[in-house]
């Protein structure tokens, strides 16, 4: 799991308890702000071992580059922070981006550029409560990747030519059966049958909301996500660590 965070505290907090990677983002964020401060960035990269990925905004490659020459880990181009550029190329850069998607000829588009993990988009309320958004997003890739799996040449010809997709990623999605790069649920997810939820449509991962922090115990509720990623298919398991969590409960 990637924990979204926002201090040194709660880093370190998330990589104690089973974040495979931060997310640090600023405690106010608009679509006008720029990259993550650098300034937290190197707070946190001095106090954690796990990677920690920095956001940039739509299209913005000198961004990038700084924070390429920063030594941050993995970079996010973020669509929230619009600039009303094009995606970057990422072919040039020597660290990994994730990129954001959510349909299936999206994804193949952002991994045609050169993106090395996908996520979803954030929701419209990036800190709410409401899953829903996430989960119909993540339900509609899915069907159209079943879809893809049973395509035919002309089906695959049909594809690529209506939607301009690059071919062989098309070819490599069939072959894999699918995503060709891994798949990652974003948005207001804190809630373990949520992640185990997300996790049984399909994803490879998920994005922890910084909403987490704001449980009554955000130490005990991440180490039920991540016995939530282990055992998400055990329904006995998962009984109890939600009766654990407290039900349904959003706190």
């Amino acid at each position: 799991m990637i924990v979204v965070v926002k201090d040194v505290a709660q880093a370190k907090i998330a990589e104690e308890h089973g974040a495979r990677a931060v997310l640090p983002v600023e405690k106010a964020v608009s679509k006008d702000s720029p990259m993550t401060d650098l300034g937290l960035l190197k707070d946190i990269m001095d106090q954690v071992t796990v990677p920690v990925i920095a956001r940039v905004r739509l299209g913005q490659e000198m961004e990038a580059r700084i924070l390429e020459q920063s030594c941050i880990n993995i970079i996010e181009e973020n669509e929230i922070m619009k600039t009303g550029f094009d995606h970057i190329v990422k072919h040039p850069f020597s660290i990994p981006f994730i990129a954001e998607a959510g349909n299936l000829v999206d994804i193949l588009s952002r991994i045609n550029h050169g993106a090395s993990m996908i996520r979803t988009p954030y929701p419209s309320n990036e800190e709410g409560s409401d899953i829903t958004e996430t989960y119909n997003r993540v339900k509609s890739v899915m069907s159209e990747l079943k879809l893809m799996l049973n395509f035919d040449e002309n089906g695959i010809a049909n594809y690529v030519r209506q939607h301009g997709v690059n071919v062989d990623l098309v070819r490599m999605t069939i072959r894999q059966r699918s995503i060709p790069v891994p798949f990652f649920a974003a948005g207001n997810v804190f809630m373990p049958v949520d992640v185990a939820m997300l996790m049984e449509l399909g994803c490879d991962g998920v994005f922890i909301s910084a909403r987490v922090f704001d449980t009554i115990a955000p130490e005990t509720r991440m180490k039920d996500i991540a016995n939530a990623l282990k055992n998400h298919s055990d329904p006995a398991k998962m009984a109890t660590i939600i009766e654990r969590t407290g039900g349904y409960s959003r706190k």
